[in-house]
Parts: C-alpha cells; sequence; structure tokens
C-alpha cells in the first residue's frame, strides 16, 4: 500500500483517517472550553481523563506534554476507539475492495478513475489496487496527510500504555467503524469521491491549518476548519458522512465509557472533534452526571 511501511500497518492507519474527518453538524466549542486533555470525575472512584488525538505521525503532536504522561501513566484502563493490534486485517481487506467483478475504473469513467489513481500513487497505491478500492476508501486515503514512520499519535498512546503494564481496551470494533461508510449508497460515495478531488489542493492546505490549531489545543478552531473544508462540495452528502463519522459514533461511545468510568482512573483517547460541541463528548459526559474541566 505504501513504500515506507507493512500493509498491515498502513491499513491500520489510512482506516484511523475516518476518525479525524471532521464535525459539521457540532456547534462550535466555546471559548473557555479550550483544550485538549480533560479530568473526568463522577461519584465515587478516582477522576478518568479524556484526551482528544490527532492521527498524526508528526513529531510536534507525538511528544506527549507532560500532563498528558502523567495522566496516562497513573491510569488503571488506556480505552481508545479501536485497539490498532487487534483489528482482522483480512476482513477489513475484505469490506474496502469492490465485490468480484466489479471495477473502480468502470464506475468513476476513465477521466475521475484517473484522477483518482494518479492521487493515490503519490501514496504508493498501484494502480490495479487503487482498480479494486472501494469509493469510500478512496475518500479516505487521500484525505489524509501522507504517512511515513506510521507512529501516529495514537500509537504512541497504546504503546506507553502497553509498556507500563496498563489494560487496554477498544471502544468499537472495526465491523462497526466500517459499517459506517460501507453501507452508504454507492452514487453517493462516487459523489463524494468526486467533491474531494476536487479539492485536493484546499485538503492538502488544511493538514497542516489542523496541525496549528491542535497545537494550540483549539477544538473552535479544529471545528471550524472543517466547517470550511466541508462546504466545499455536495454539503447534504457530506453533512450525511459526518453525522455517521462523528454524531451517531458519540452517542455510542458515551454510553460505553459509563460504566468504566463509573470505576475510574480510565484514560479515553479519541480524535479530538469528538469533544466539542453540543453533542460531543465532553457535553455528553455532562449531561450524565459527570464533572468534565479542562486540564491541558
Amino acid at each position: 500500500m505504501t513504500d515506507s511501511m507493512p500493509l498491515t500497518l498502513a491499513f491500520r492507519l489510512r482506516l484511523l483517517a475516518l476518525l479525524v474527518a471532521g464535525m459539521a453538524l457540532a456547534a462550535p466549542a466555546p471559548a473557555s472550553e479550550r483544550g485538549l486533555l480533560w479530568r473526568v470525575e463522577g461519584a465515587a472512584g478516582p477522576p478518568s481523563h479524556l484526551f482528544g488525538t490527532i492521527h498524526s505521525e508528526d513529531p510536534r503532536v507525538a511528544r506527549l506534554a507532560e500532563p498528558v504522561r502523567r495522566a496516562l501513566d497513573q491510569s488503571r484502563h488506556f480505552v481508545m476507539e479501536v485497539v490498532l493490534d487487534e483489528i482482522d486485517l483480512l476482513a477489513v481487506a475484505g469490506a474496502t475492495a469492490l465485490p468480484p467483478g466489479q471495477s473502480l475504473r468502470t464506475l468513476l469513467g476513465d477521466t475521475l478513475f484517473r484522477r483518482a489513481a494518479d492521487a493515490l500513487a503519490l501514496r504508493g497505491y498501484p494502480e490495479a489496487a487503487v482498480d479494486r478500492l472501494k469509493p469510500w476508501m478512496v475518500i479516505v486515503t487521500v484525505s489524509s496527510p501522507r504517512l511515513s514512520t506510521g507512529q501516529i499519535l495514537d500509537l504512541v498512546l497504546l504503546e506507553r500504555a502497553r509498556a507500563r503494564g496498563i489494560p487496554v481496551s477498544g471502544l468499537e470494533s472495526m465491523e462497526e467503524q466500517l459499517n459506517l461508510v460501507d453501507d452508504l449508497p454507492l452514487e453517493e460515495q462516487i459523489a463524494a469521491l468526486r467533491d474531494t478531488l476536487e479539492n485536493l489542493e484546499a485538503i492538502e492546505t488544511s493538514f497542516e491549518e489542523m496541525h496549528a490549531a491542535y497545537l494550540q489545543r483549539d477544538l473552535s478552531a479544529l471545528v471550524a476548519l472543517n466547517e470550511r473544508y466541508q462546504q466545499l462540495g455536495d454539503t447534504e452528502i457530506g453533512e450525511k458522512f459526518m453525522r455517521r463519522l462523528i454524531d451517531e459514533r458519540n452517542e455510542r461511545m458515551a454510553a460505553r465509557l459509563q460504566a468504566r468510568l463509573e470505576r475510574g482512573g480510565v484514560f479515553v483517547a479519541v480524535g479530538a472533534l469528538h469533544l466539542p460541541g453540543r453533542e460531543g463528548l465532553i457535553e455528553l459526559l455532562r449531561r450524565r452526571g459527570y464533572r468534565v474541566s479542562a486540564v491541558h
């Protein structure tokens, strides 16, 4: 899949790009709610922590701040969206490939397929492999920063937890994540792919802007960036896509965190765009009676 990392790791990291896609429907975070690491306190048990990640290998991101290291090291349990090394890679490969007899070139037409193949060639995909991909997988791949080391922030956290003997679990299964987009009508996938390929330059520019906002721990800026780029294509399809990726998953995550947070001492790492807004995890946990306050 890429020149610089094994196929298995490439699959995992490309699929993680789904989780950083955005939150077009969420209200911007209030200016006072600025931060990536949040303390979550319930009626009993030690405090837990909620940390917003960005699925990036940028050294500025992957270098953990001292408050984050301390909170993770003192935790009883580490929870992430999906545990990367427990993914069934054969299932992933099957889910991202078109059914036998189908061709992406045939679905897209020569002109649009050529643009997709050229964009994926820059990420190490041979044209024959591109012809087997579902349209949503092409979107995921070209909408995420190019990777070289594969040592993204999520993996840094996972490896640190494992090195310290902290139990690890996921909030979702990879099957659940794949189903978020895999059952979108094919015509909607193709329309979204066309929009994506027409705005590749803007998407590339957004990566650095997104990193800058993240390094400032500015959730409002991250939401605003997503909203701006969400307007570049078909907004109706984009909103449907984002509703599945963010809002619906936030509800599921909050429900599944309930029992863990009641015991306390949990370090939860999810994409930063799951945190802010009326339907973000910060507000959803507050509605469930938890005190949630910024640490860093």
